[in-house]
């Protein structure tokens, strides 16, 4: 398995190379509160919000992942990143959407993401990716572990720092 510093630098050099030229990001963060690690992604953006400017948006979502894309698409960002829980273990995933076909997202949101994308006709103007978050913990009722809080740490610092590093936001 590859570990942790290994797997930042890769998914730091994805977004570098994905965001190059970006007009505008934004990035939706997914889950749920109540199962554990599942509201990896939601915590992600709420580190984000205080950064959203007129080239960097984060949103949480939650569960209503359906709003959020709607909202998204209505604000049409050059690039939208979905930040969600996978169950594969203790893994980073900077995915492509033909890469969801075999994946399969913790979150409860009712509608699987690549499905949803195409029934609200993805804008041609929008690269979308999705940073997928392996977790173990996401059973119903369970508090969200120490190591995923540390992992929304890095991630978010990540995200930041590729951001900033390509004027999307201002100096950290």
């Amino acid at each position: 398995m590859e570990d942790n510093g290994s797997q930042y630098e890769r998914v730091k050099e994805g977004l570098r190379k994905w965001l190059a030229g970006a007009r505008k990001l934004m990035v939706l963060g997914v889950g749920n509160e109540l199962r554990g690690d599942d509201a990896a992604g939601m915590l992600v953006t709420r580190v984000l919000k205080r950064f959203n400017s007129e080239r960097f948006e984060a949103v949480e979502c939650g569960v209503s992942i359906e709003d959020c894309i709607d909202y998204a698409f209505e604000k049409k960002p050059s690039h939208l990143l979905i930040v969600d829980a996978f169950p594969d273990g203790k893994r980073l995933m900077l995915l492509n959407l033909a890469d969801l076909e075999s994946r399969t997202p913790v979150s409860t949101h009712a509608i699987p993401l690549s499905l949803l994308l195409e029934a609200l006709g993805k804008p041609v103007e929008t690269s979308i990716k999705v940073l997928g978050v392996g977790v173990e913990n996401f059973e119903l009722g369970v508090t969200i572990s120490d190591e995923c809080v540390k992992l929304v740490d890095e991630i978010a610092k990540a995200i930041r720092e590729v951001a900033t590093g390509l004027g999307l936001l201002g100096e950290i």
